[in-house]
C-alpha cells in the first residue's frame, strides 16, 4: 500500500504551529522575555518585534526538519529559499526581512552562509559569483523558544518521510539534502578534473 504524501501546508504542521504559538505567548508580554531584549537589556520596539516574529515563523515553517536549512528537498537536490522568497511568503518587504534577519543572526538564532562559485564572464575570464545563501535555524534558537524536545521528535519523524522520498525518486538521502547549487558546482568540478586527467 502506497504511503500518501502530507497534504497540509508546511506552515500548518505540528512543529511550525507550536513555534507560532510560542511567539503568540511571548508577544503578550515581550519585555518579560530576556531573549527578546536588546543587547543593552532594553525592550525591542513592538512593531519590529512583530516583524521578527513573522520572519522567524516563515523560516521555521519552511525549515527542513532534518538539517534545519530553509528550503525543500526536491528530486534534483535541496532547493534553497532566497531572501526574496522569504519576503514573498511572509508578506513583508525584502528590506524589512533582511533587517529582521540581521537581528536574528546577531541573537544567534539564525546562520546564513554565502557559498561562491566561479563562472566565465563576458570577457571570457573566470570570475567569482555568489550562490544562494544557506540559511539555517540554530539549536540556540530552538532552546530559547523551549522547542528542543519538540524538534527532536519532529526530526525523527522527518527521517521517515525523507526515506520515502528517497525510495520513490531513487536518490540517496544525502543527495536530496545537498543544495542544488552546490550539486551543480560539484559536477562542474568533477568534469574539469576528468578533462585535466592524463590519458591512461
Amino acid at each position: 500500500m502506497a504511503t500518501r504524501e502530507p497534504t497540509k501546508p508546511r506552515s500548518e504542521r505540528p512543529f511550525a504551529a507550536l513555534h507560532r504559538d510560542r511567539w503568540r505567548s511571548h508577544m503578550k508580554n515581550p519585555s518579560s522575555q530576556v531573549a527578546l531584549l536588546t543587547e543593552c537589556g532594553r525592550a525591542t520596539q513592538r512593531r519590529f518585534l512583530a516583524d521578527i516574529a513573522t520572519v522567524m515563523d516563515t523560516l521555521v515553517s519552511n525549515m527542513c526538519l532534518r538539517t534545519r536549512k530553509i528550503g525543500s528537498a526536491q528530486r534534483n537536490g535541496f532547493f534553497l529559499f532566497t531572501w526574496q522568497t522569504i519576503a514573498d511568503k511572509s508578506g513583508l518587504p525584502l528590506w524589512r526581512v533582511k533587517q529582521c534577519a540581521i537581528r536574528a543572526i546577531d541573537n544567534g538564532w539564525l546562520e546564513s552562509t554565502q557559498p561562491r562559485d566561479t563562472r566565465t564572464g563576458e570577457s571570457n575570464r573566470r570570475e567569482w559569483v555568489c550562490l544562494a545563501s544557506i540559511k539555517r535555524i540554530t539549536f540556540k534558537y530552538l532552546t530559547v523558544m523551549g522547542l528542543k524536545d519538540a524538534f527532536s521528535a519532529a526530526h525523527q519523524a522527518a527521517a521517515k518521510a525523507l526515506k520515502l522520498k528517497s525510495e520513490r525518486w531513487n536518490k540517496p538521502v544525502k543527495y536530496l539534502l545537498t543544495p542544488i547549487t552546490l550539486l551543480a558546482k560539484f559536477r562542474r568540478a568533477k568534469q574539469q578534473l576528468r578533462a585535466a586527467a592524463p590519458p591512461n
